[in-house]
């Protein structure tokens, strides 16, 4: 039923197909046509090769004419070699001046101005000089910027390209799908549009009941299997009992038959002994509240009171204590009491509030 309502889903799709087909083909012809960078490569090759100066052997933009990033390395280049040309300029005027003086011919003097006017000339070409380098620094830093920028927008719609294929695939592939669904169910055997949806509503319904019951029966099994967890370590210990007080009890009924009365003198001295320990103490009651709570009734003059003890589950020492019936403060022995695990020191102590003098 799942896969009829979502055929009724792909109908709809089916008609835009074929102009997601067309975006991807067309994204995928500009990715291979490049970002226009080729057809700048020979204007760049021949600017860089007609401003070498130096030899074609050791030019860098000659070995790479493609790396703009070598502008510098022929900037530098260039400089050395108008050193190495002043050096030999001045070379040549000191042999020349040499000459003259040994063959006493007076050299060509300068005319007047002409210092000066070499020197505007200089200052000039030297201005024109620094806006070129100031203007070729800023081509290369856009040079490397938008080759940075091209290469993260390459990455990008390389990246969009894969997902639009994928996306092209999972297409056709559920076309395909598509008229496999509609050659196994004709026309007259489907369903509509409305029951399917119908369907659908009544499928999520159930899933969700059958889910709550499933994490409803789970907490509960949970809650059991502790349950089942603590039952079977109190059936082990009493079975540890239940052999001792067996093996006791068979004893006692062979030194019964032996004539043996002792243990029932002891159960019978006892037995009175507690009666009178607990009408001593004046404890009128004890009850057993849980496997990890004592309560202790006993009968003072304000009345009967009761005394709460708290033994921790863990490690079944005294943890807590309070009294039920009375608004005495025991906070202090109580503390005293769990941090020594003095039961009976307590209880004396409780008593001894409860029974002023």
């Amino acid at each position: 039923m799942a896969a009829v309502a979502s055929s009724s889903t792909m109908l709809t799709s089916t008609s835009g197909g074929s102009s997601l087909h067309q975006a991807v083909d067309q994204i995928t012809n500009e990715v291979s046509a490049g970002f226009n960078v080729l057809q700048h490569r020979d204007r760049f090759q021949e600017k860089a090769l007609r401003d070498v100066t130096l030899s074609s052997n050791d030019s860098a933009m000659m070995l790479d004419p493609n790396n703009p990033i070598l502008v510098r390395e022929e900037m530098e280049s260039q400089k050395e070699y108008f050193r190495r040309l002043k050096f030999t300029y001045l070379e040549q005027e000191a042999k020349r001046h040499f000459l003259s003086s040994i063959m006493l011919e007076e050299p060509p003097t300068v005319e007047q101005g002409e210092n000066e006017e070499r020197e505007r000339i200089n200052a000039e070409k030297k201005a024109i000089l620094k806006e070129t380098k100031s203007t070729i620094e800023d081509m290369r830093s856009m040079t490397v910027k938008l080759a940075e920028d091209n290469a993260q927008k390459h990455k990008q719609v390389s990246t969009k390209l894969s997902e639009a294929q994928v996306l092209q695939k999972q297409i056709r592939d559920m076309e395909l799908e598509l008229a496999r669904i509609k050659a196994t169910h004709p026309p007259e055997n489907r369903m509509t549009t409305t029951q399917a949806n119908e369907t659908l509503d009544a499928q999520i319904v159930e899933m969700e009941r059958l889910t709550d019951a499933i994490s409803s029966t789970q907490s509960q099994t949970d809650i059991v299997r502790e349950e089942i967890a603590k039952v079977a370590k109190e059936v082990q210990r009493l079975s540890r009992d239940k052999e001792r007080e067996e093996a006791r009890a068979k004893e006692v009924r062979e030194g019964r038959e032996a004539g043996d009365t002792k243990v029932d003198e002891i159960c019978r001295w006892y037995s009175s002994s507690t009666s009178f320990y607990r009408s001593l103490l004046g404890i009128k009651s004890v009850k057993a509240v849980s496997d990890y709570e004592l309560h202790m009734e006993y009968d003072v003059p304000n009345g009967p009171v009761t005394l709460a003890l708290i033994f921790d589950e863990a490690t079944q020492r005294f943890a807590d204590a309070r009294l039920i019936g009375s608004d005495l403060d025991i906070s202090e022995p109580v503390g005293i009491a769990a941090g020594s695990n003095d039961v009976p020191g307590l209880v004396a102590d409780v008593l001894v509030r409860l029974r002023p003098a």
